[in-house]
């Protein structure tokens, strides 16, 4: 009878261990994960404008959250006023740069104010500055000026001024305009239009750049270009902001549009 039981122990014994060691076989191993997955994790989480370049804005207007930003970075200027008038582009970096087309008048008796290409840098903690200028020795227009140039309620292209160009530029050769935004008219036998461009020469590598096209419509439809002028080219450099304000370099060249 003794025998009958320690062999039936043994057999129980024996199966049990069977039956463990299947299980085991089965369950899959814990895999860790490898370097390579890591970083692909990490890289998924980083946003691509983080390395972006220079983005137009769909609209030129100028907010009120990009003007009380504007403020702050011209707070501290000395010896030169500029208003925003056209929101240009935007690029991030740690913060945000912020391109803006702007009315400069220089702080002294009878100075005539002039369009100026401004960049404003913005931190992540909600600081800015002015970090370029960019000056032209084009006047402004002024809001119901008649006879003058008058500025305009809105940058916004109007389909006459859009017509005018795309009309004007027909037989232009040598570079291409892209309209970015009106600056002032002109009433007269017909039309002038003051229009802020994008310019690229039609040759390979050639850079974009900001210039403000004249272009002048008559009264039977056709139009041309009459007038160009580059940013920075015959600026006055006396008329950058004083040196003891906020730094803000001005440049002798105008910025390129990336």
């Amino acid at each position: 009878m003794k025998k009958f039981t320690v062999l039936f122990v043994c057999l129980a014994l024996l199966a049990a261990s069977v039956t463990l060691f299947a299980a085991c076989d089965k369950k899959k191993p814990v895999e860790e994960p490898t370097i390579s997955d890591a970083a692909e994790e990490i890289t998924e989480e980083i946003p691509d404008a983080i390395v972006g370049g220079w983005e137009n804005d769909k609209s030129p207007v100028i907010t009120e959250e990009f003007r009380q930003v504007f403020e702050k970075a011209a707070a501290n200027l000395d010896g030169v006023d500029y208003t925003p008038i056209a929101y240009l582009s935007s690029q991030v970096v740690a913060g945000k740069n912020h391109r803006v087309l702007c009315k400069a008048v220089t702080v002294v008796p009878d100075a005539v104010p002039t369009y100026a290409i401004v960049t404003v840098y913005e931190d992540l903690n909600g600081n800015a500055e002015i970090t370029d200028v960019v000056r032209s020795n084009v006047e402004t227009g002024q809001p119901g000026l008649a006879g003058g140039w008058n500025e305009p309620a809105s940058p916004e292209m109007t389909d006459a001024a859009k017509d005018a160009l795309t009309k004007a530029c027909e037989t232009l050769t040598g570079a291409e305009y892209t309209p970015v935004a009106l600056l002032a008219s002109q009433v007269v036998a017909g039309m002038n239009y003051r229009i802020l461009c994008e310019s690229k020469a039609t040759v390979p590598g050639a850079q974009t750049e900001y210039v403000i096209v004249t272009v002048y419509a008559d009264l039977q439809g056709n139009a041309e270009i009459t007038d160009t002028v580059t940013f920075g080219a015959d600026a006055q450099a006396e008329e950058a902001p004083a040196e003891d304000a906020v730094e803000a370099e001005t440049s002798e060249a105008a910025p390129e549009v990336e």
